[in-house]
This record gives C-alpha cells, sequence and structure tokens, in this order.
C-alpha cells in the first residue's frame, strides 16, 4: 500500500503542479488534467477511506492529537478541491463542449472564486505535506534510495567465483 500511495501521491502533486499553471500549459490542458486531477483525487480518497471514517469517528471525541490537525487539513483540502473542480466545469471552455454539455458563461466572481480555491489548495497542500513529511521521507527511501543503494552493493560485491580464482 505504501508504493501505491507514493505513486498516487507523487501523480497527484506533479498533476496539481502543472495543473496550476494554466498560462504555462495553456487552456486545453488545463482542463483535461484538472479532470484528470478529480479521478485521482478520489482514488485517492477511496485508498485513505478507512483512515477517514477512524479518525472521523475519533475526532467527535476529546481527541487533540497531530491526527486531529491532518483530518482539519485533509477535509479543506477536500473543500478547496471541490470549490476548484465545481468552478473549473463552469469556466470550462473545452471538456464540456467535448462532453456535449453546454453552459452559461461564468462571471468574473466564478474566476476569483476558482482562483482564491486555488491558492488555499496550494498552501493545504503545502501544510498536508508538512505534517506527512515523516512518511515521504520513508516511502521515498523504501521505494526508491534503498533498491538503488542495494542494486549498487550487489554490483560491487564480487561474485564467490571471481573470489574463488585469487
Amino acid at each position: 500500500m505504501n508504493k501505491t500511495n507514493l505513486f498516487i501521491d507523487i501523480g497527484l502533486l506533479t498533476a496539481f503542479l502543472i495543473s496550476s499553471s494554466p498560462h504555462f500549459t495553456g487552456n486545453l490542458i488545463h482542463e483535461w488534467l484538472g479532470l484528470a486531477l478529480a479521478v485521482a483525487l478520489i482514488a485517492h480518497i477511496l485508498l485513505h477511506w478507512n483512515w477517514i471514517v477512524r479518525i472521523g469517528a475519533k475526532y467527535i471525541k476529546n481527541l487533540w492529537h497531530i491526527s486531529r490537525l491532518e483530518f482539519l487539513i485533509d477535509i479543506l483540502i477536500f473543500v478547496a478541491f471541490i470549490v476548484l473542480m465545481t468552478t473549473g466545469l463552469m469556466m470550462s471552455k473545452s471538456v464540456l463542449m467535448t462532453l456535449g454539455i453546454q453552459v452559461a458563461r461564468a462571471g468574473q466572481s466564478v474566476k476569483l472564486i476558482h482562483s482564491a480555491a486555488s491558492n488555499a489548495a496550494v498552501i493545504l497542500t503545502g501544510v498536508h505535506m508538512a505534517l506527512h513529511w515523516k512518511w515521504i521521507v520513508c516511502a521515498v527511501k523504501e521505494t526508491f534510495v534503498t533498491p538503488v543503494w542495494n542494486m549498487f552493493l550487489r554490483a560491487s560485491m564480487p561474485k564467490p567465483s571471481e573470489s574463488n580464482q585469487a
């Protein structure tokens, strides 16, 4: 589960950072990547559903622990992304048209809400990463660093046949 979570998290972060720069990607990629991000976010929530339910139940009780802060930040991220996805679809010029859905043009207030939700999501995602930094470091080490390190160790060790000939 750690590797799956890590790759989903890396994908979410990468897609979010790319999608957060529509002036860099253009509107078409921004919209489609945003839609893909919404699907990946739902997968992320489903993968962590047991944790959400467990901490949510404890949250109601007198729990003051880092997990309470993590839960609150996660809820705020969820709300920010729901607002982002909703306002993004309201402003869509490509995705909805491709799907055959027509909506009225979004006003300036929708754009402002979308921008504010995007800024909030960036900040909250940074806080989320800071709160989970120990897990991130351990997962990266376990998934990438340790296997590469072990590969170099195995390559540098003499083979049994080489040591017998000396």
